[in-house]
């Protein structure tokens, strides 16, 4: 795991944080934690929300347009398509939009509706959207981030050793003993594998 990616789990489990506050968690210098930052900004992970806070963000907007959203998108706007036509309007292959249509049509998000002909060639079939895909097509084009539970069960550890409240109190003192077991099975488990 680099260096961004712990900062970005960090702060996944942490929801609000600070440079400073990350830099003595991970044990990181002010250069790692300011290019950690100013990457989990530009991709979305953080958001500036205060004089030195972060906020996470669950979901994230995927840069550019994949191929297969330019195929969404043109299905979209045609109420009645051809897997040519949906090629030509996504600038792809119409054996790449066939494969699509395979798995659109297996997930139930396209269904045939009757052919084409066309003068000199094979008749061509024409698809449509079924409701569930067009429920489909109106959906953003998010990622979800969950943060490594190997890491969300040390910075749980970690808050309740270092505020004193895992000693304090006999709950969060089973808790604790909880975290540590995870994290020992989880080290087991990557030591093995």
């Amino acid at each position: 795991m680099n260096i961004t990616e712990a900062v970005r789990n960090y702060a996944a489990v942490n929801g609000t944080i600070s440079k400073k506050e990350v830099r003595a968690a991970l044990n990181l210098k002010i250069d790692q934690a300011v290019y950690a930052f100013e990457t989990l900004k530009r991709q979305g992970y953080l958001m500036r929300v205060g004089h030195g806070l972060y906020q996470f963000s669950d979901y994230v907007e995927k840069p550019g347009i994949e191929l297969k959203d330019k195929i969404w998108k043109a299905m979209k706007i045609s109420p009645v398509f051809t897997a040519a036509d949906i090629a030509k309007l996504a600038d792809s292959t119409t054996s790449y939009v066939y494969k699509r249509f395979r798995q659109f049509r297996a997930d139930g998000y396209i269904k045939q509706h009757g052919t084409k002909r066309q003068v000199g060639t094979s008749p061509k079939k024409l698809w449509r959207l079924t409701p569930k895909g067009k429920e489909k097509s109106h959906q953003p084009n998010i990622a979800s981030f969950q943060p490594d539970p190997l890491v969300m069960a040390a910075v749980n550890l970690n808050r309740l050793i270092c505020s004193g409240v895992a000693i304090r109190d006999h709950k969060a003192g089973e808790q604790a003993l909880k975290f540590v077991e995870q994290i020992k099975n989880g080290l087991e488990d990557a030591a093995t594998s």
